[in-house]
C-alpha cells in the first residue's frame, strides 16, 4: 500500500513539474529563431512577434517613404530628398508627403493667389511689395500692390515729392533731365523745349524781334525766327537741326546728339536709342557703380542692364536715405537699401543680410524668405532668421552658386568672442569672406 501511495505522489509531482516547465518555456520563446526569420539591414527581428523592425525588440515598422536610421533607431523620411521648395516663397518640405507647404510638416499649401508668410506660417494674398519697384518716397500698399505717394498714385510723368511738414504730393516731372538751348524754355506739360509756347522747327531759333535793344526782350515777345546755322543741313532718324549750332539733335534745340547707328525717340524727354551707348568717347566701356550695369539702349546704369531698373540715388532734400544698391543673385534682381550688419537701420519688417552669392557681394535690407535657425542648411541669403532671443537675421555662411550654406549668427569681429553667445558652446567671431572688414559670423 505504501509503495502504491509513493507512486501516485511521484506521478503528481512529475505532472506539476511538466506544467511549470512548459509554462516557463513559453515566456522565453524566440519567434525569430523558431521561424528562421532573416531581416534586410538595417532592420532586425523582434523576437516577441517575429517582425522585422527598426530597432529590433520594441522597435517600430517604418511606413512607406521612410527608412531606418540604424544609429538613432528611428524612421527617417525620404520624401523630401529630391524636393526643392526654393521657387515657392517661404515654404519648406513636409516630411509626411513631400509637398512644399507654408510651415513645413503639418503646414498648409497656399492657393495660387496666396503667398506664404514665413514668420507667421500663414498664407496671405500674393501681393509682394518687395518687387513692386516703387519710386523714391513712394510706398507700396499691401492690399493692392500699388505704389502710393501719400494717398495717391502718381501718373507716369509725375514723381513723389515731400513738401513742408512731410506731406507727400505728386508733381509733374516732364522737364526733369531736359536742357533747352538758347532762349527756349521747357514746357512742364509735355517736356518739350519751346519759344513762347511754340516748338521751333528745323532752321529756326528762339529770338527777339528785329531791332530789339541789344537783342534782349521779354520772353512773351520772342518767336521762332529763321537762322543760318541750319542752312544746307539735312537731319535723319527723327532728329531736328539746332539753329544755335547747326547740329542735328533728338528733339531739336537742347536735345541729345544721336550717333549714326541710333534713332531718336521723342519721349518725353527726347533720347537716343540703340547703338553703342555704353562705349565711352575714348573707346572704353562705361563703368557703372553699386552693382549696376549699362543699358545699351540708353546708356543708363541700371540694375540688370538692358531693360533693368534705375536704383534711387541718395536723398538730397535733407533726408538720410542712402543710394540704393543693385542685388543680382539666382533668386532676385532688384534695387535694395544698403545696410551695415553691425548696426542695421532697415525699415520695419526688414532685416540686414550680407549676400555672398550676389554678383557683387553686398549687405542690404530685405524681409526674411524663410525661418532657418542657427546651424540649419540654407539656399538663399535671406533664408536665415531667428526669433530667439529677439527677431534677427542670420548669415548664410558658405552660400554660393550650386552650393548651400549654414545659418550662423552675425557678429562684429572687433568685439571678438564677446560678440557671440558662449552657451551652450564657446564660439569665435570670424571674418565673412568677401565682406567689408568687421563683418563676422559666429563659429563654434
Amino acid at each position: 500500500m505504501r509503495i502504491w501511495t509513493n507512486l501516485v505522489w511521484a506521478a503528481l509531482a512529475a505532472s506539476v513539474t511538466g506544467v511549470v516547465t512548459v509554462s516557463c518555456g513559453s515566456n522565453g520563446k524566440n519567434l525569430c529563431a523558431d521561424r528562421n526569420i532573416t531581416c534586410d539591414a538595417p532592420l532586425s527581428c523582434d523576437p516577441s512577434d517575429g517582425v522585422c523592425k527598426c530597432g529590433g525588440r520594441g522597435g517600430v515598422v517604418c511606413a512607406d517613404g521612410f527608412v531606418c536610421d540604424p544609429v538613432a533607431n528611428t524612421c527617417q523620411s525620404t520624401k523630401c530628398a529630391r524636393v526643392d521648395c526654393s521657387d515657392k516663397f517661404g515654404t519648406s518640405c513636409d516630411v509626411l508627403d513631400g509637398t512644399c507647404k507654408c510651415g513645413g510638416t503639418g503646414g498648409k499649401v497656399c492657393a495660387e493667389n496666396e503667398q506664404c508668410q514665413p514668420l507667421t506660417k500663414t498664407c496671405a494674398p500674393s501681393i509682394d511689395c518687395r518687387s513692386a519697384g516703387c519710386k523714391r518716397f513712394e510706398s507700396c500698399e499691401q492690399a493692392t500692390g500699388k505704389c502710393l505717394c501719400g494717398a495717391s498714385s502718381c501718373a507716369a510723368n509725375q514723381a513723389c515729392s515731400v513738401g513742408g511738414g512731410g506731406a507727400k504730393t505728386c508733381t509733374t516731372t516732364a522737364c526733369l533731365g531736359v536742357s533747352c538751348t538758347g532762349a527756349n524754355v521747357c514746357d512742364s506739360a509735355d517736356g518739350l523745349c519751346k519759344c513762347n509756347g511754340v516748338v521751333c522747327q528745323s532752321g529756326e531759333a528762339c529770338a527777339c524781334p528785329l531791332g530789339s535793344d541789344g537783342g534782349t526782350c521779354d520772353a512773351s515777345a520772342r518767336s521762332c525766327r529763321a537762322g543760318t546755322a541750319c542752312l544746307g543741313v539735312t537731319c535723319q532718324n527723327g532728329t531736328t537741326c539746332d539753329p544755335v549750332d547747326g547740329v542735328c539733335k533728338c528733339g531739336g534745340p537742347g536735345g541729345p546728339v544721336c550717333a549714326a547707328n541710333q534713332v531718336c525717340s521723342l519721349g518725353p524727354p527726347p533720347k537716343c536709342q540703340g547703338g553703342q551707348q555704353c562705349t565711352n568717347p575714348d573707346g572704353g566701356t562705361k563703368t557703372c557703380p553699386s552693382g549696376t550695369s549699362c543699358d545699351p539702349e540708353d546708356g543708363v546704369c541700371k540694375c540688370g542692364g538692358r531693360g533693368g531698373v534705375v536704383c534711387a540715388p541718395a536723398s538730397t532734400d535733407g533726408g538720410t536715405d542712402p543710394a540704393e544698391v543693385c542685388v543680382q543673385n539666382p533668386n532676385q534682381q532688384a534695387c535694395r537699401r544698403p545696410c551695415d550688419i553691425r548696426s542695421p537701420d532697415c525699415p520695419t519688417g526688414q532685416f540686414c543680410y550680407f549676400d555672398s552669392s550676389a554678383t557683387t557681394p553686398v549687405a542690404y535690407c530685405a524681409a526674411p524668405t524663410d525661418n532657418r535657425t542657427e546651424l540649419a542648411a540654407c539656399n538663399a541669403a535671406t533664408a536665415c532668421f531667428s526669433m530667439n532671443p529677439a527677431p534677427r537675421s542670420l548669415h548664410c555662411n558658405g552660400l554660393a552658386l550650386g552650393q548651400t550654406g549654414l545659418c550662423r549668427a552675425y557678429c562684429d569681429t572687433a568685439a571678438g568672442t564677446q560678440g557671440c553667445l558662449q552657451v551652450p558652446a564657446a564660439q569665435r567671431c570670424l571674418q565673412i569672406t568677401g565682406a567689408p572688414m568687421g563683418y563676422g559670423y559666429c563659429q563654434p
